[in-house]
């Protein structure tokens, strides 16, 4: 296998995607059987290199019309072209293959005007007063700093679990767990020492709440109950994303990191008003606070 760059001539320590070229098989299936060997090689050494690849998912990446590219004087009339495979292709073994390699940068920028009629309002407000929240302001702008769809959304997700957190069992709850636990004490089954065991347990960790219901609790405090439906459904998309049940295109993925900033962001937003607070005003064009209320009404 011969190493390369994609760009002629550039030198393997300065490279962002690189070629792996095998030649010489007798038919497809033993090219096929080889190449997809090779990725996985290439993922395990870059692992363990603490290095980290992509070996793509065999698509295109960029593609150009072959009329064109004849027309235009870029391939010769004995070579073809084919599209750049962000992956395993597999091509007939020969020198005629020109493939298109596209580049293109481009910068979003956000309009300072958003920005510094925030810091006005604030500015004006005299002192912000965080408390619950403050940590949650911090995750929610890591969340938004990170171009990463999966980062974006564990961030995101965390700021909201962490106050969940901050949630408690009600003093009704409280006497129940307390009645339970009693009830095991005078239980006639197994030793006196295990049903103590068992009771302690109860009263101590057996019953902690667990982080979605932090998080109803947290919702119903603030009055977004009509929020948890759209926090089950991309919490489900999260968990499948990480626990390899669901198979999202990277737009899906996309968006779903796009919809759990914005809901988080509600949610953060909201203690900071019940906290006392100031919200920018500007954060209603941003964070659409009424669209799922709306929805779900």
């Amino acid at each position: 296998v011969t190493i390369t760059s994609q760009i002629k001539e550039e030198p393997l320590n300065k490279v962002k995607w690189i070629v792996l070229n095998a030649r010489g098989f007798t038919d497809e299936e033993a090219a096929q059987h080889f190449g997809t060997r090779l990725c996985l090689i290439l993922q395990l050494a870059a692992l363990s290199a603490r290095l980290g690849v992509d070996v793509g998912d065999n698509k295109p990446s960029s593609w150009v019309s072959e009329h064109f590219a004849r027309s235009s004087g870029l391939i010769k009339e004995h070579e073809r072209i084919a599209p750049n495979i962000h992956g395993l292709a597999i091509l007939p073994d020969d020198d005629y293959t020109r493939f298109p390699v596209v580049e293109a940068h481009a910068t979003v920028t956000a309009t300072p005007g958003h920005f510094l009629s925030a810091l006005r309002e604030l500015g004006e407000n005299g002192d912000i007063g965080l408390g619950a929240a403050a940590n949650g302001v911090r995750l929610l702008n890591l969340a938004l700093m990170t171009s990463e769809p999966l980062a974006q959304m564990v961030l995101a997700f965390s700021a909201v679990e962490e106050l969940g957190q901050n949630e408690k069992w009600s003093e009704a709850q409280i006497v129940l767990i307390e009645q339970l636990a009693n009830a095991a004490e005078a239980s006639a089954e197994t030793t006196a020492e295990q049903r103590a065991e068992v009771a302690r347990a109860i009263r101590s960790a057996l019953f902690p709440l667990s982080l979605r219901q932090g998080v109803i609790r947290l919702l119903s405090s603030l009055d977004l109950d009509h929020l948890r439906k759209e926090w089950d459904r991309l919490y489900g998309i999260r968990s499948g994303l990480f626990h390899g049940t669901a198979s999202l295109s990277n737009s899906e993925v996309n968006q779903a990191a796009l919809d759990t900033t914005t809901l988080c962001g509600r949610i953060i937003l909201a203690v900071v008003a019940k906290e006392g607070a100031r919200v920018p005003s500007i954060a209603a064009t941003h964070f659409n606070p009424s669209a799922t209320a709306a929805v779900q009404g």
